[in-house]
């Protein structure tokens, strides 16, 4: 590779010496300096700020300055001292500032490909982190929504997965942060706990594993991960649930949360999450939802507050709010889970007032049929 790059570069070198030489001789033949052949050396000046950098250009530029003065001995003219320090100046300077630009150029071209390359990497773990399919389970009616954040990517994801003996087991999880970092974050946690899920129905036991994958993979550090886990079970009915730093699920119809357990500490906090788990009967067309920061600390825009006359020296954000989302909830009873989440998704976009989430929305909504499994 090295002896490739030295033979280009003895090749330009080539290059703009012949160009020197030829100018040089192209002057001599046309014999008039009235012409202003000597014009023509800001060429070779510019290939080699382009080819070899600052220092090049201003050393041919130096170079044509030189041999424009040779040649000008040989053709008497007046200010032939003012003639060449003007060349000088002129070669030289074009030269250095072809090479700043061309540099420029090059170091914002290499950024671009950065952030092209950053944004591909992104459009991939964002397409990891929500599955275009919600899978069918022939116990429970499913349904998803996920809004990026409009300012920044965030680390919200989903898990829908079949566990042991039928169940299905349901994670949303935040990762604390944005962007790249955030997402390839979020991509592990899913994969670990979707993998685990298949043969574990432990609520708890799989928010341990994922942690106990997480600090292997960081170490514990601030780079942490909130999750809620629920684990459907159509052979009793019963539904369990464990917390790592979530808010808890609500009861789908009635608006209420699923309390009651330690809230845990969130994934890669910590050595362990110290969850505990909670566990309760889910009937016929009872529902839970899940669901990240996004929807309830959607806020209301501080012109809409200062026009209702709420105002104050230091105004506090107005956030969506569990009361709100329980209003959403209680309004729709016995709803389809798609239309629950439809209209949460619209009452929250109407609350911004149009501005758009400041953070992902992430949101599942998890229905037993009225028919069983």
């Amino acid at each position: 590779m090295r002896s490739v790059l030295a033979r280009q570069d003895a090749r330009r070198a080539i290059v703009v010496l012949s160009l020197l030489a030829g100018v040089f001789a192209l002057r001599a033949i046309v014999g008039d300096p009235a012409i202003g052949v000597g014009f023509l050396y800001v060429v070779p000046t510019l290939l080699a700020a382009l080819w070899f950098g600052r220092l090049a250009g201003l050393a041919v530029g130096a170079v044509g300055a030189g041999l424009f003065l040779i040649g000008a001995l040989f053709q008497p003219q007046d200010n032939l001292v003012s003639a060449t320090l003007l060349r000088l100046v002129v070669f030289c300077s074009v030269g250095y500032a072809f090479a700043f630009l061309s540099r420029r150029t090059r170091i914002l071209s290499g950024r671009l490909n950065v952030q092209q390359r950053e944004l591909e990497e992104l459009r991939a773990l964002r397409s990891a982190l929500v599955p275009p399919e919600v899978p069918d389970r022939p116990a429970v009616e499913l349904a998803t929504c996920f809004v990026p954040a409009q300012e920044r990517v965030a680390g919200d994801f989903f898990v829908i997965n079949e566990g042991p003996e039928d169940a299905t087991v349901v994670v949303v999880g935040d990762v604390v942060g944005k962007g790249v970092e955030a997402a390839r974050l979020a991509a592990f946690v899913r994969a670990t706990l979707a993998a685990y899920a298949s043969y574990n129905d432990d609520p708890c036991q799989l928010l341990e594993l994922a942690n106990a994958a997480l600090v292997e993979r960081i170490g514990t550090s601030e780079n942490f991960v909130t999750a809620a886990c629920i684990v459907y079970r159509p052979a009793d009915g019963s539904v369990s649930w464990a917390l790592a730093g979530h808010p808890p699920p609500m009861l789908l119809d009635e608006g209420k949360r699923l309390n009651g357990i330690s809230p845990g500490l969130p994934l890669g906090l910590a050595d362990r999450v110290e969850c505990s788990r909670g566990e309760r009967r889910l009937d016929a067309g009872d529902g839970v939802l899940l669901f990240t920061d996004g929807l309830a600390e959607a806020r209301r825009p501080f012109a809409d507050i200062v026009a209702a006359g709420r105002a104050r020296e230091r105004p506090l954000p107005e956030l969506f709010g569990d009361a709100r989302i329980a209003a959403v909830l209680v309004e729709h009873h016995g709803e389809g889970p798609r239309e629950v989440l439809r209209a949460l998704r619209t009452a929250a976009e109407r609350f911004t007032a149009g501005d758009g989430l400041a953070d992902d929305l992430c949101m599942v909504a998890v229905r037993a049929r009225q028919n069983g499994p």
